[in-house]
Protein backbone atom coordinates (compact mmCIF):
# COMPACT_ATOMS: atom_id res chain seq x y z
CA UNK A 1 0.00 0.00 0.00
CA UNK A 2 1.22 3.46 -0.81
CA UNK A 3 2.36 5.49 2.18
CA UNK A 4 1.00 8.73 0.71
CA UNK A 5 -2.65 7.62 0.51
CA UNK A 6 -5.26 9.89 2.01
CA UNK A 7 -7.25 8.59 4.95
CA UNK A 8 -10.30 7.85 2.80
CA UNK A 9 -8.23 6.13 0.11
CA UNK A 10 -6.59 3.98 2.77
CA UNK A 11 -9.98 3.11 4.26
CA UNK A 12 -11.34 2.16 0.83
CA UNK A 13 -8.27 0.04 0.12
CA UNK A 14 -8.71 -1.88 3.39
CA UNK A 15 -12.44 -2.37 2.81
CA UNK A 16 -11.85 -3.66 -0.72
CA UNK A 17 -9.07 -5.98 0.39
CA UNK A 18 -11.12 -7.28 3.33
CA UNK A 19 -14.07 -8.07 1.04
CA UNK A 20 -11.86 -9.85 -1.48
CA UNK A 21 -9.88 -11.86 1.07
CA UNK A 22 -12.85 -12.54 3.34
CA UNK A 23 -15.13 -13.76 0.58
CA UNK A 24 -12.40 -15.91 -0.92
CA UNK A 25 -10.82 -17.35 2.23
CA UNK A 26 -13.09 -16.58 5.19
CA UNK A 27 -11.39 -16.90 8.57
CA UNK A 28 -7.78 -17.04 7.41
CA UNK A 29 -4.32 -15.84 8.36
CA UNK A 30 -4.49 -13.41 5.43
CA UNK A 31 -7.66 -11.75 6.75
CA UNK A 32 -6.21 -11.63 10.27
CA UNK A 33 -3.05 -9.99 8.96
CA UNK A 34 -5.08 -7.40 7.08
CA UNK A 35 -6.99 -6.54 10.27
CA UNK A 36 -3.74 -6.25 12.23
CA UNK A 37 -2.31 -3.94 9.56
CA UNK A 38 -5.43 -1.77 9.76
CA UNK A 39 -5.02 -1.58 13.54
CA UNK A 40 -1.39 -0.49 13.18
CA UNK A 41 -2.44 2.22 10.72
CA UNK A 42 -5.13 3.34 13.17
CA UNK A 43 -2.56 3.52 16.00
CA UNK A 44 -0.28 5.61 13.79
CA UNK A 45 -3.12 8.03 12.99
CA UNK A 46 -3.43 6.93 9.37
CA UNK A 47 -7.01 5.70 9.88
CA UNK A 48 -9.77 7.31 11.91
CA UNK A 49 -11.45 5.38 14.71
CA UNK A 50 -14.65 5.18 12.66
CA UNK A 51 -12.77 3.81 9.65
CA UNK A 52 -10.95 1.24 11.76
CA UNK A 53 -14.20 0.12 13.42
CA UNK A 54 -15.83 -0.31 10.02
CA UNK A 55 -12.90 -2.36 8.71
CA UNK A 56 -12.79 -4.48 11.88
CA UNK A 57 -16.54 -5.15 11.75
CA UNK A 58 -16.31 -6.21 8.10
CA UNK A 59 -13.40 -8.55 8.86
CA UNK A 60 -15.34 -10.19 11.70
CA UNK A 61 -18.49 -10.54 9.58
CA UNK A 62 -16.53 -12.17 6.77
CA UNK A 63 -14.52 -14.42 9.07
CA UNK A 64 -17.58 -15.63 10.97
CA UNK A 65 -20.63 -15.37 8.67
CA UNK A 66 -24.06 -15.69 10.25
Amino acid sequence: MAANMSMSQREQWYLTQARQVGLRLGDSPELSQLCRAAYEDYRQGLLSAAAYNTIQALCVDLAYPH
